[in-house]
């Protein structure tokens, strides 16, 4: 437990829709010097992408964080499925329901037009799901994969540029029509 709160105590903190203080890399590194075998497991395979079907980990935070994102993620499935008059996909019965209002969050970014205002919104709600997951873990491993999770969330966000955007879209564009803008 010493380990984990030296570990803690060096880290800097990370501030919402700002560029994050270190990388994932350079974080996984620092951490692994202090975490145990079993934890160090758990930090390894941690991804924002949670596999599709149910996963146990070691970790509370990080089992709730995958079910969290599963939910949310077969959610805006079928959402985007009812939007294009597909059959909805409904999630595997293993799937474990998450603690917080999934519905909420689908129903808020499916009235945004503007993809980076939804990207936005998304990363918004999944760093308050994040945040209240880690709320009173301060100076254990579950710190430690919380931490981890915000930090990559923080990375995702620093990548959403507009100018990036259009620029990648320009490209794209031209490819498809094999013209230049």
């Amino acid at each position: 437990m010493a380990s984990y709160y030296y570990l803690m105590a060096q880290l800097p903190s990370i501030m919402p829709h700002t560029d994050p203080p270190l990388s994932y890399a350079q974080f996984k590194e620092l951490a692994l010097r202090f975490l145990t075998e079993k934890d160090a497991a758990v930090l390894e395979s941690l991804t924002l992408v949670p596999p599709r079907e149910a996963v146990h980990t070691a970790s509370a935070v990080v089992n709730e964080w995958y079910a969290f994102e599963q939910e949310l993620r077969f959610a805006l499935e079928q959402i985007r499925a009812a939007k294009l008059k597909r059959d909805e996909r409904i999630a595997p019965a293993e799937t474990p329901a998450s603690a917080f209002d999934i519905g909420a969050i689908v129903r808020g970014v499916s009235n945004i037009d503007d993809p980076l205002a939804a990207e936005r919104y998304l990363l918004n709600a999944r760093l308050a799901a994040a945040d209240q997951l880690r709320k009173l873990h301060f100076f254990d491993s579950e710190a430690v994969f919380g931490y981890g999770i915000v930090l990559l969330l923080s990375e995702r966000a620093s990548k959403f540029k507009m100018e990036t955007g259009r620029t990648e879209y320009h490209s794209i564009y031209t490819q498809i029509l094999g013209e230049k803008i």
